[in-house]
């Protein structure tokens, strides 16, 4: 075989760029602590090793990983159970196997294990992301190792697992499977803070003016009964709100008192203002949606030539019907999310509450708990101003403000000694490593290396954008590694055998069709 034809398949752009960041990273790793960065070396080059030998391994089977996908899993899955058996607690979360000086967390490999086998079962011919039972192999899949992970706990693996929706959404997975929770998690996390009355009938409004939207906009007559389905549960939702509001209002005195301390804010919510204004819109929401079915049934029913809403009978009125008891269903578990949420807030432990509240009320308040890092690592980044204070001249790195600042806030570093310049320049380099990875992933002839390969962009995708924002204030502290960059032999080598095995299924494709 030609030197040419060796070559081919070989992402140079991948490569060079993970090149730059891991480099970038040993730097940075370095410059907080020199021998985390000598050893940061050492588990790269291990990693390298793990590689050359997962290439021996494959040798020209172009199937290997997908023919041995079950044994990564199966792997992946009893290092789970062990770590739960004999693992060494650090930090509250038994997450850790320790070997001497070293130490491996298997929840990094767990992501690997995992998404191999779901593309396994993606390939095959009867795979369908639209049969129910299928889906639930595919959740089954994904919530082994989630419990076993929770169980140890590490939340911030868990959320990781989340990105596999991205790669599941591009094979064919109904986006409101990834929505509906989305949605949920929103409503339950904005009613920790504000008055459940009130975020209910601002995610009415919001449903009601995106229904009316497509209303107008589009014609299409499966899209027009769906909505027109929507509207009458629109109705009910805010008729059963105004109910709701009325049974709470007229509660007594001693009732009120007795589980009034669940809800935040607990004076305003029993207040009359709010029953006033929550019957007041409330009436208001109704209206608005009774308006637009009154005439979607006028139009039906005198087949006004060229209407676009003359569409309702047969099978347009079984899409009308089923439309009408989910969009009720949902609409009535998005309330009880609400009116729960701040009694499931009030039974988390303290720390948990405070890291939530923190994004709220701002790190200044939790300054000596859960806002202390974040205070610092806003000090830090901002300190750096445009230039930053040059190579290991940080001085709030220096002082050893920012706890473990070489893994999770190793991008404080960045910040502080190399500036928003820096900083930009690192994150531009993720964002094209990372959607070069998503290009790579959408050419792939196979759709057991095209998951696989949106499984790796994700990952990497939420790791850098969970973390970064995590850092700058913008998401809770969960302990989530910045790819290749966070100090870390078991992150490391996680991230570089999840790209690694991709990188030799694209290379083994490209041979194949020379």
């Amino acid at each position: 075989m030609s030197q040419n034809r060796l070559l081919q398949g070989i992402d140079w752009m991948v490569l060079i760029l993970g090149l730059i960041i891991v480099t970038f990273g040993i730097m940075n790793v370095y410059s907080v602590n020199q021998d985390l960065g000598v050893k940061q070396m050492i588990w790269f080059g291990l990693g390298m090793v793990m590689i050359l030998a997962l290439i021996i391994a494959s040798g020209n089977n172009r199937n290997f990983f997908e023919i041995y996908s079950p044994v990564f899993y199966i792997i992946s899955v009893l290092l789970l159970v062990g770590v739960l058996l004999v693992g060494k607690e650090i930090n509250g979360a038994k997450a850790w196997y320790r070997f001497g000086p070293l130490s491996l967390q298997p929840a990094e490999f767990a992501k690997i294990g995992t998404a191999l086998l779901i593309a396994n079962f993606l390939n095959h011919s009867n795979a369908n992301l639209k049969d129910i039972s299928f889906i639930g192999k595919i959740l089954l899949i994904i919530g082994i190792p989630v419990v076993l992970i929770l169980l140890q706990p590490d939340l911030g693996s868990v959320i990781i697992f989340c990105s596999l929706s991205i790669a599941l959404y591009r094979e064919g997975l109904n986006p409101w499977i990834i929505i509906t929770p989305i949605i949920g998690l929103i409503v339950f996390l904005i009613s920790i803070v504000q008055i459940p009355f009130y975020v209910l009938l601002v995610f009415g409004f919001i449903v009601l003016v995106i229904v009316l939207l497509m209303l107008a906009f589009n014609y299409t007559k499966d899209v027009i009964d769906a909505m027109h389905g929507i509207l009458v549960g629109l109705s009910i939702y805010f008729l059963l709100l105004i109910v709701v509001c009325y049974f709470v209002e007229n509660l007594s005195e001693e009732t009120r008192e007795s589980f009034g301390h669940l809800f935040p804010m607990r004076s305003l919510f029993f207040s009359e203002p709010i029953f006033f204004n929550t019957v007041f819109f409330g009436l208001i929401g109704f209206v608005i949606s009774m308006i637009p079915i009154i005439v979607l049934k006028l139009t039906e029913q005198k087949e006004i030539n060229n209407s676009p809403f003359k569409t309702q009978s047969g099978l347009a009125a079984n899409m009308l019907n089923l439309s009408i008891i989910v969009s009720i269903v949902l609409l009535l578990v998005t309330s009880i999310i609400s009116f729960i949420s701040p009694i499931i807030f009030e039974k988390l432990p303290k720390h948990q509450k405070e890291r939530v509240m923190v994004l709220y009320e701002g790190e200044a308040k939790y300054r000596d708990t859960s806002g202390y890092n974040l205070l610092y690592a806003k000090t830090a980044i901002g300190s750096g101003e445009l230039y930053g204070k040059g190579y290991n001249q940080g001085t709030i790195k220096k002082g050893r403000f920012v706890p473990e600042q070489q893994t999770d806030y190793i991008f404080t570093t960045v910040g502080e000694e190399w500036g928003f310049l820096g900083s930009t320049f690192l994150v531009l380099i993720y964002a094209v490593f990372v959607g070069r990875l998503f290009y790579l992933a959408e050419i792939q002839k196979n759709r057991f290396a095209r998951f696989y390969g949106y499984c790796v962009a994700s990952i990497l995708f939420f790791h850098f954008f969970i973390n970064i924002a995590m850092v700058i204030g913008l998401f809770p502290t969960v302990g989530i590694p910045l790819p290749f960059f966070s100090y870390g032999g078991s992150s490391l080598w996680g991230f570089t055998i999840l790209i690694g095995i991709f990188l030799i299924i694209h290379y083994k494709n490209s041979q194949g069709f020379i």
